[in-house]
């Protein structure tokens, strides 16, 4: 019985310090290298194919830390104004694991000369299971019955509208709108999602040629969790190297740095730091991205914000 309330109170930390998906979306320190993400509509705007892979790994040296795997990636249809791209994420977090595959579409309208507006809509499907082999339970009579992998599984529908220039972008959206508890063969809740509502925006400065400093915020506003906005300053020196610095009020702290390696692939390394009580226990959150577009289709100056 000790070792079982061992792995429910390491649970419970891993849930306060880091943003559990069994209450919001992840939410990534570096998100404008991954717009589509929370906002379907951001798919097409670059006008050219990218795909994006992250790999994000928390709590270094605990059993059953969090790790978190997404590859996304959107183009715009031939000449056409809709636009299409597609997340997939994989969340591990101790015994449970979280999949999710969503597809994007996206219409955009041409406002005027500078400005574009585009709505989107995401659906897919999340798949939440908890294996209880994995958990240290002293006395498994408690449960009744055997047990083992424990799978559920939702539907994902979502959308938002996105509002950009060549210097600024401006959205908002929601992930997904259904609300769904997962619970296992006992009738326990294992995990339950509710809306999560994103506000994004961002301007882009020209410090000199071909060198960009540009503001960002996110925001999200979930029920049951707190108000979180997450700025950070993202800086674009000649399309060659990039570095970001992020802050979330008593949350986290972080930085970032890329370099393209070729015109068609970048690579990046970020890392958050916790600036709660737990920040002595959990090692900081460690991020790798690559990123590849299509040279020959890619047009920078189509979106306000980094196109990627």
């Amino acid at each position: 019985m000790i070792n079982l309330l061992k792995n429910i109170t390491l649970s419970v930390i891993f849930s306060l310090c880091f943003f559990s998906q069994a209450q919001t979306d992840v939410k990534l320190s570096n998100f404008v290298f991954a717009p589509l993400m929370y906002n379907p509509a951001y798919a097409g705007s670059s006008d050219g194919y990218s795909a994006t892979g992250f790999y994000t790994s928390q709590w270094v040296g605990f059993d059953g830390a969090p790790e978190t795997l997404i590859v996304t990636g959107h183009d715009r249809i031939g000449l056409t104004n809709l636009g299409a791209g597609f997340d997939v994420m994989s969340d591990k977090i101790g015994a449970s694991t979280e999949n999710r595959v969503v597809g994007n579409i996206a219409y955009h309208l041409r406002l005027s000369q500078n400005w574009l507006l585009s709505t989107g809509i995401k659906l897919g499907a999340n798949n939440y299971a908890i294996d209880y082999n994995l958990l240290s339970i002293e006395d498994q009579n408690e449960f009744g019955n055997g047990f083992g992998d424990i799978s559920r599984t939702s539907f994902i529908f979502g959308t938002g509208i996105f509002l950009h220039r060549d210097n600024f972008f401006f959205g908002v959206s929601v992930p997904n709108f259904l609300t769904t508890d997962y619970i296992d063969d006992f009738r326990n809740t294992l995990a339950n999602t509710t809306p999560n509502y994103f506000l994004t925006t961002g301007y882009r400065f020209e410090l000199e040629r071909e060198v960009y400093l540009q503001p960002t915020v996110l925001a999200r506003v979930a029920n049951g969790a707190p108000y979180s906005a997450l700025v950070s300053f993202n800086l674009d020196y000649k399309d060659k190297i990039y570095a970001s610095a992020n802050y979330e009020h008593n949350v986290t702290a972080g930085a970032f740095i890329g370099l393209r390696i070729t015109d068609q692939i970048m690579a990046g390394y970020a890392y958050d730091t916790s600036i709660t009580t737990f920040a002595q226990y959990n090692g900081g959150i460690h991020s790798f991205m690559i990123n590849f577009r299509a040279k020959e289709r890619y047009r920078r100056d189509r979106c306000g914000c980094f196109t990627y």
